[in-house]
């Protein structure tokens, strides 16, 4: 069977705790094409990103009717300057220590202000999951009325999921350093009043 496995090396950028996983890519570039972007690394406004696909696809992936508005050439003139120069390898290597350090500061935050909270998803990215089995709706609309802006794990599935496996989505590549003990008060505080049926008042 001759197929091709599209990869989305999502998050290599950002692991903290451990190295990158191996790309699929490397391994078999005849089978697998290999997607990235530079939505978390740079910006979603810069628009560029790429394919490592096998040699058989080249054609199909540059024709012109593929569909879109191709970025600026001058952008990915550019970014390549900006690749070859060492300057993004630089860029990644200080973002991924100060998105490291935040994430380790709202993660004392969390243990300090919910002792016990399981939290996963804390290996690489920019978001973290808290798995509050205990807390009913409602949740991320008290937190949005506290200034925290949450997001439902339920809003990310296609199914409805299980009450034991519902989670609340808590991001931190937008949230300044300053801005976390603040930020993790608000939210705990919005927590209880749900748990105490008190949210919406």
């Amino acid at each position: 069977m001759d197929g091709l496995v599209m990869e989305d090396d999502y998050d290599a950028e950002f692991r903290y705790d451990r190295h990158p996983v191996g790309a699929l890519q490397g391994v078999a570039p005849d089978h697998v094409a290999l997607l990235g972007s530079l939505s978390k690394t740079l910006s979603p406004a810069v628009r560029l990103g790429w394919i490592a696909a096998p040699e058989r696809w080249t054609a199909a992936l540059t024709a012109r009717d593929t569909g879109g508005t191709p970025p600026p050439v001058i952008d990915q003139d550019a970014f390549t300057r900006f690749v070859a120069s060492g300057s993004y390898d630089r860029h990644l290597r200080a973002s991924r220590l100060r998105y490291r350090r935040r994430r380790d500061h709202l993660l004392r935050e969390l243990a300090a202000r919910l002792p016990g909270q399981a939290v996963g998803g804390a290996a690489a990215g920019f978001h973290l999951l808290l798995p509050l089995t205990d807390c009913p709706a409602g949740t991320v609309e008290e937190a949005a009325r506290a200034d925290v802006r949450l997001a439902s794990l339920d809003d990310y599935r296609l199914a409805p999921a299980k009450a034991d496996a519902s989670a609340l989505v808590v991001g931190y590549g937008n949230l300044t350093d300053q801005a976390v003990p603040g930020a993790v008060q608000r939210l705990t505080h919005a927590i209880e009043r749900v748990r105490a049926g008190e949210h919406g008042a």
